[in-house]
């Protein structure tokens, strides 16, 4: 029986990682399963990367989310070097758990809580740096969930390239799994919350499509992150794909990290909103305006919102539409044959009649306060001009991050 650290069984090889091997072992005293992950022998007499890999151990230790494969243990053994002990997650692996492409229900919520686990680390500075589908795990919620509603939970697995965001970096050369290389990493650029940002939109490409956005050779996938813009969503499926679906994909993809989402939480709030727009998150009924609803209380406010002759609308941070009643619909002018939900309200006439209201929506958001922009409207010479007044309040619920109100009277002015 071969020993690591003096405490632990190797049991079987159940893997490879980024700068090593993973086994089943179990710890001598406890006699708990564990997954240990022992350092590759092409790297063990490597000073530099004994040092990454110890260092992917202590940024592993320091973190504890449940979408997050947590490190128990790590340490140094005679004969088989650096080694860390991991908790032992029985599932899974993504590209192993059903066939591609997925339903998009069960894809964005693979994505939602990939983004989690991102938005977790990046919070400490800490880059993954190899976000992929091959360190993704899918496991059982709970034993005690009925069977038929077990949700599947996502662990995201090998910090082997993890390091701390704006690091200085002492590799020579580019490092990352080429298919989701970002084009300033392809290019020789540093590491960025930006760049696992793009990977996290590159696995929801292949989620989605059942493929990756570029094939080939490394040299020529890498020159294709470069210049090359991928297929849309609709181009690699036969039915048709929303276009709030296309441009959460294509934004986590700008080729240029400034028309990134600033943050994983970012793309997830996105990301939340768009299930909800398709029915696919807990909001709405289809063909409805109206927020979905499960008690009476609940009832009579969805009702009083959607029967309110003032003009209202819940609007997500970026200015997309997330829902509205029939006033606020017929105040702009939206066909009451169509979904609101998904127009950003700088296409809409509000944003003409008021200068500035994106600065306002974003202003209310930022200071957490309530504001309110006035607008007059003229209709012709022979009818008086109307005043537009919106009230604006923001929200703490993501995906509806402000509720806008909207008045408007007849201005009666004075003759001379």
């Amino acid at each position: 029986m071969e020993t690591v650290g003096g405490r632990y069984a190797l049991d079987g090889r159940l893997g490879e990682g980024g700068m090593g091997q993973v086994y089943r072992a179990r710890h001598l005293q406890l006699g708990k399963a564990y997954a240990l992950k022992i350092i590759a022998p092409t790297f063990a007499s490597d000073q530099v990367a004994r040092q990454r890999f110890n260092q992917e151990a202590k940024l592993a230790s320091e973190i504890s989310h449940p979408n997050i494969v947590s490190v128990v243990d790590f340490g140094e053994d005679e004969q088989f070097g650096a080694f860390m002990v991991m908790e032992l997650v029985e599932g899974n692996s993504l590209l192993n758990d059903g066939p591609l492409p997925m339903a998009p229900k069960r894809a964005l919520d693979v994505l939602a809580q990939v983004a989690d686990a991102l938005d977790c680390i990046h919070k400490r500075g800490i880059i993954h740096g190899d976000v992929k589908a091959d360190n993704i795990m899918l496991v059982s919620e709970s034993e005690t969930t009925a069977q038929a509603h077990r949700r599947r939970v996502v662990r995201l697995l090998d910090f082997g390239l993890a390091r701390g965001d704006g690091h200085d970096e002492e590799e020579a050369g580019v490092s990352g799994s080429p298919h989701y290389l970002a084009p300033e990493r392809c290019a020789g650029g540093p590491a960025s919350v930006q760049t696992d940002i793009y990977a996290l939109g590159v696995l929801g490409y292949l989620l989605l499509t059942g493929g990756l956005p570029y094939e080939g050779s490394v040299t020529e996938i890498m020159m294709a992150h470069i210049h090359d813009t991928p297929d849309s969503l609709a181009g690699r499926l036969e039915e048709p794909v929303d276009q709030a679906l296309e441009r959460l994909i294509a934004r986590a993809m700008s080729k240029d990290p400034a028309g990134r989402y600033g943050s994983a939480d970012a793309f997830r709030r996105e990301l939340d909103a768009v299930m909800n727009m398709l029915d696919l998150g807990r909001r709405r009924a289809r063909g409805s305006g109206l927020l979905a609803v499960e008690n009476p209380r609940e009832a009579v406010i969805s009702e009083a919102f959607e029967s309110s002759r003032l003009a209202q609308a819940l609007v997500s941070i970026d200015g997309v539409l997330a829902v509205a009643n029939t006033a606020f619909a017929k105040l702009i002018g939206h066909d009451s044959g169509k979904s609101i939900d998904g127009v950003p309200i700088s296409d809409t006439a509000l944003n003409t009649f008021v200068p500035g209201l994106m600065r306002a929506l974003r202003a209310c958001h930022t200071d957490g306060k309530p504001q309110e922009r006035r607008a007059k409207v003229f209709r012709g010479a022979d009818k008086p001009p109307l005043e537009l007044v919106i009230w604006m309040t923001p929200l703490s619920v993501p995906g509806y991050e402000l509720h806008l109100i909207v008045r408007v009277d007849e201005l009666v002015e004075s003759r001379r």
